[in-house]
């Protein structure tokens, strides 16, 4: 990396001026107007207007999700072995962004001319490229680059804060827009428009903001880690396997109910015009919150957030079961659980750079790719699973794309994966976090890597 771009470490009070931090939420703002847009419409995409069952489309998504495990752990070691003029993460970023577009148009455009094995082939061949080869390369160098970017574990959860407050108003765009988009001129022309808002939203990160060398133990700087050793540095740091779990939660939760929305609000509401408001509640609080968040993490700390959140959602999900048949309790059920999810937006990634500290505290090395990997292997597997079990629960409830009206039981599965099978994942989810408190002892992590520091200069 340029000396120039690199200029500080443990104990480095230097701030990450206002306008990168908003430049750096742009770019997960536009991977959410391509990532986002896959996981609300390409299921219905493929079940409705392609004609693929949805138990193949389950497969798919899952299969293709077992195939990102490598990737991820493939990314996050050459992100460790770069060294440019524009930092290690950064290039990455920049290079991927026109094929994220690219990615996105290709998936929703299978060919109408195509048998039906055919289009079965080109999806999961396009999917792959897009989730495996592409996202994996731009989202998780895009993760990586806060732990560069930031000195400050504070400063880390607002650029964090900063980033998914970006994400949310990105995905309010997309549920005001796209179904409107998708009645007048169709998902391919959807596709092109998100395309190239993604794209051009992500370059403005690679333009805009840069890294910095944080939190480097001296006899690492610039230490490339082989493979073998990074893999066995990360599964001996139990707060990345912990911390990996937790994103696969939240995600497969998020995912699930983003990809089943579109059914239980044409199927069981009866109303797509209430699309939009159904959708902004579990949305809308997030951007409400989002920008007091890091006030909230100062005085009471990332752990016991993310666990007020889980607790939150569980309540929200409770409601809706309890008062099942009513759009207003319903309203007030989304708009908890959205609230729930504003820790876990902004904490979780800033608890990723925690881990790293973590590790280069207990093992004396530091592996930011390869730990970044949890964050975006997590966000994949748990898109994946969630959309998995939305084909795959469509596929036993008996539904058809093709039926004007869907049988009951159907109807049952898709009511079941709105609310039963979110609600357990949050469930589990709060229990892994029960064991995995970080915060506990990262006052000592900070202020015995300062001090080696000092030894070592």
């Amino acid at each position: 990396m340029a000396a120039n771009e690199n200029t500080s470490a443990v104990g480095s009070v230097e701030k990450v001026p206002f306008l990168e931090k908003i430049a750096y939420g742009l770019g997960d703002a536009g991977c959410n107007f391509i990532w986002t847009t896959v996981g609300m419409f390409l299921t219905v995409y493929y079940t409705d207007n392609v004609g693929i069952a949805a138990g193949v489309v389950g497969t798919i998504m899952l299969l293709t999700r077992l195939l990102d495990g490598i990737s991820d752990l493939i990314m996050g070691n050459i992100v460790d072995h770069t060294h440019t003029r524009w930092g290690k993460a950064r290039p990455w970023v920049g290079l991927m962004a026109p094929f994220m577009g690219i990615g996105l148009v290709l998936l929703f455009n299978v060919p109408g001319g195509l048998s039906g094995s055919g289009k079965i082939v080109y999806a999961f061949i396009t999917y792959i490229l897009l989730a495996v080869v592409i996202f994996t390369a731009c989202n998780l160098s895009y993760g990586t680059m806060m732990s560069f970017m930031a000195p400050d574990q504070q400063d880390r959860t607002t650029l964090s804060s900063v980033r998914f407050f970006c994400t949310w108003i990105a995905v309010l765009i997309i549920i005001y827009t796209a179904p409107g988009m998708i009645a007048s001129i169709g998902y391919r022309w959807m596709s092109v428009i998100y395309g190239i808002a993604g794209t051009v939203l992500i370059l403005i990160t690679f333009f805009f903001c840069k890294e910095r060398t944080i939190g480097e133990s001296v006899e690492n700087k610039r230490e490339d880690i082989p493979v073998k050793q990074a893999l066995v540095l990360l599964f001996k740091n139990k707060y990345f396997i912990f911390v990996a779990l937790l994103f696969i939660i939240n995600y497969a939760a998020l995912n699930l109910t983003n990809g089943i929305a579109i059914y239980y609000i044409r199927d069981i509401l009866g109303n797509m015009g209430a699309y939009g408001t159904v959708n902004t509640m579990g949305f809308l609080p997030s951007i409400i919150l989002l920008p007091v968040f890091p006030k909230i993490v100062e005085k009471t700390g990332k752990w016991k957030c993310l666990m007020i959140g889980f607790i939150m959602q569980i309540i929200g999900y409770l409601v809706i079961l309890a008062t099942s048949g009513s759009f207003a309790m319903l309203l007030i059920g989304l708009a908890l659980v959205g609230v729930g999810r504003v820790p876990h937006s902004a904490g979780m990634f800033a608890m990723i750079a925690d881990v790293i500290d973590y590790g280069d505290w207990k093992f004396g090395k530091r592996v930011e790719g390869m730990t970044y990997s949890a964050a975006s292997f997590g966000m994949k597997v748990g898109t994946g699973l969630g959309s998995a079990v939305v084909g795959w629960g469509l596929a036993i409830g008996g539904y058809s794309g093709e039926a004007a009206v869907q049988s009951a039981s159907a109807l049952f599965a898709i009511k079941a994966l709105y609310t039963w099978v979110p609600l357990i994942l949050i469930v589990i989810g709060t229990v892994i976090l029960a064991m995995c408190n970080l915060d506990k002892i990262y006052p000592t992590i900070v202020k015995e890597l300062a001090e080696r520091k000092t030894r070592k200069a």
